[in-house]
C-alpha cells in the first residue's frame, strides 16, 4: 500500500473477506429484525388473548366453540412463532461468531499484509528479504484449515469418514539432506 491508499488490485482476498463480512452482519442484522417483528407480532396476540379473556370473565359467558376453536389456533400460533423465534436467535447467534471470526482473520490479514509492506520495504533498503510475512500467511491459512477440520470432525456421525485421521509415529530418520548422516 502507498500512502495508506488500499484498492482491490492490491489484495483481492482482503476485499473478498470485506464482502463476505458485510453479507454474514447485513443477514444478522436482518434475522434480528425479523426476530423482533415476530415477538411484536406474539405480545399482540397474547394481549389480544388476554382482553378476550378478560371480557369473557367479565361477561361470564360461555365461549361459543368457534372463538375457542379461534383461540387455540392463536395459541398454536403463538407457539410456534416461539420456537422460530428461538431458531432465529440461535442462528444470529451463530451468524455473530461466524462475523467475529471473519473479523478476526480480517485484522490478521492487515497485519499479514503489514508486515509485507514492512518487508517490501526492507527488501528495498537492505536488498535481504524478510520471510516473517510470508510465516505469517502460512500460519494463518493453516490454523484456518484447522478449525474448518475440527467443525467436520465436530458434525460428523462417529466413525464416518471425516472423523480424525490416525497418523503414523514419526520416523526415528532424519529426513534425507539435513546434513546428519547415518
Amino acid at each position: 500500500m502507498v500512502g495508506g491508499a488500499s484498492s482491490s488490485r492490491e489484495d483481492p482476498g482482503r476485499s473478498v473477506l470485506e464482502v463476505q463480512l458485510a453479507a454474514a452482519v447485513a443477514r444478522a442484522e436482518d434475522a434480528l429484525a425479523q426476530v423482533r417483528e415476530w415477538e411484536a407480532e406474539l405480545r399482540d396476540s397474547l394481549a389480544r388473548t388476554t382482553m378476550l379473556e378478560a371480557e369473557m370473565a367479565e361477561l361470564c359467558l360461555r365461549p361459543e366453540a368457534v372463538e375457542v376453536t379461534q383461540w387455540r389456533q392463536e395459541a398454536e400460533e403463538v407457539t410456534r412463532l416461539r420456537a422460530e423465534a428461538g431458531d432465529l436467535r440461535t442462528q444470529l447467534g451463530e451468524e455473530r461468531h461466524h462475523c467475529e471470526l471473519l473479523r478476526s482473520e480480517m485484522k490478521g490479514l492487515e497485519r499479514a499484509l503489514a508486515l509485507v509492506g514492512r518487508s517490501r520495504s526492507s527488501v528495498s533498503r537492505s536488498g535481504i528479504p524478510s520471510g516473517s510475512a510470508g510465516h505469517y500467511l502460512t500460519g494463518s491459512s493453516g490454523r484456518r484449515r484447522n478449525e474448518e477440520e475440527a467443525r467436520r470432525r465436530e458434525r460428523a456421525p462417529e466413525g464416518s469418514e471425516t472423523g480424525p485421521r490416525v497418523m503414523a509415529p514419526p520416523s526415528p530418520r532424519p529426513p534425507e539432506g539435513t546434513g546428519e548422516s547415518g
